[in-house]
């Protein structure tokens, strides 16, 4: 009781300082990342709820969300996700999970993104030369989780990421670290997740500057990975036989903007079909999500079919769905 009571004092505590330093914030540290690709939520559950779902997730998407709520996914599952973000960019990811009673539980993921075709142009051709270029971002990797108590769980994901822009490209590896804890109050549980910590990345080849018509070759600059901390409670507020609604709160640190916090909702009926909604405050263009849900059991699996929406403000609504087997 007293290991619960201080983590509840320090998740509270951090929750309170999240937003008060976002107000005494004068300015955010935008383009000071790079890699931002893999700040995009995998799977349509977590997204669907806002982005809070640290210390829900226990599905595929677990190994993305936080790599401790892993041992939360049970047997051997599969899941495909798909998000059609704005202009034209196309944003896929697989993951494969498998539980081993006594050992643990294991994920291999992978998530490939691309702009589509876009113009090339020069100096002398601001207009276009005519010819397309594409950029593509990758990230393979993969994830252990095991329970170190029975309510406490850890877990740790080994990445590659990869960017390409035309003939340029920069890779290396990240590492994303994560702890679940059910405090046994209730069904209270707290998460904790560092995301995509690593060195930084350095672009291949050189590039051209241009002063007063002459030229000069340079290499380029080195830049940071996303790292991201979270901190989120979860708790199922209401369990029936035929219903359940589980409301989550996470506090956001990322690396290039002010503090943000995400608030998401998902309520169950007969564990067959879920309604999700959420919200993420303080962000540039992010707010409402929203989305449903399908289980059907199909002899020994069970397939789930699930899809979100997210309102951009400005820019263009994005769809996403994801398609899950567990065995």
């Amino acid at each position: 009781m007293k290991l619960t009571g201080t983590i509840l004092a320090a998740a509270v505590v951090a929750f309170l300082l999240i937003p008060a330093d976002a107000e005494a914030s004068s300015f955010a540290k935008v383009g000071t990342a790079g890699a931002n690709f893999l700040q995009i939520g995998v799977g349509a559950r977590g997204v669907a709820m806002g982005g809070a779902f640290i210390a829900t997730a226990d599905d595929p998407s677990a190994a993305y969300w936080n790599p401790a709520a892993l041992v939360r996914v049970p047997g051997t599952q599969v899941q495909f996700s798909g998000t059609q973000l704005y202009a034209d960019i196309l944003y896929g990811n697989g993951i494969v999970t498998h539980e081993q009673p006594g050992i643990g539980s294991f994920a291999l993921q992978f998530g490939l993104l691309s702009s589509g075709d876009m113009d090339v142009t020069t100096v002398e051709q601001p207009g276009g030369t005519g010819e397309t270029f594409t950029c593509t971002d990758m990230v393979a990797g993969l994830t252990f989780s095991r329970m170190l108590t029975d309510r406490f769980s850890t877990g740790l994901s080994v990445k590659y990421v990869r960017e390409a822009w035309d003939d340029v490209s920069a890779g290396g590896i990240a590492v994303d670290l994560g702890t679940l804890y059910d405090t046994g109050f209730k069904t209270l549980r707290i998460g904790m997740t560092i995301q995509h910590f690593g060195p930084e990345l350095t672009p291949s080849g050189e590039y051209t500057t241009y002063f007063s018509g002459s030229d000069s070759l340079h290499t380029y600059n080195p830049y940071s990975m996303p790292m991201t901390f979270k901190l989120g409670m979860a708790m199922d507020v209401l369990q029936t036989p035929n219903h359940q609604i589980t409301v989550e709160v996470d506090g956001v640190h990322p690396p290039d903007n002010l503090e943000q916090v995400n608030m998401g909702a998902e309520y169950w009926y007969n564990n067959m079909f879920a309604l999700r909604g959420g919200y993420r405050v303080n962000t540039d263009e992010e707010g409402l999500c929203a989305g449903a849900g399908f289980r059907i059991p199909v002899g020994g699996t069970t397939l789930s079919l699930d899809y979100a929406y997210q309102d951009f403000n400005r820019l263009e609504m994005v769809h996403r769905a994801s398609l899950g087997v567990a065995f």
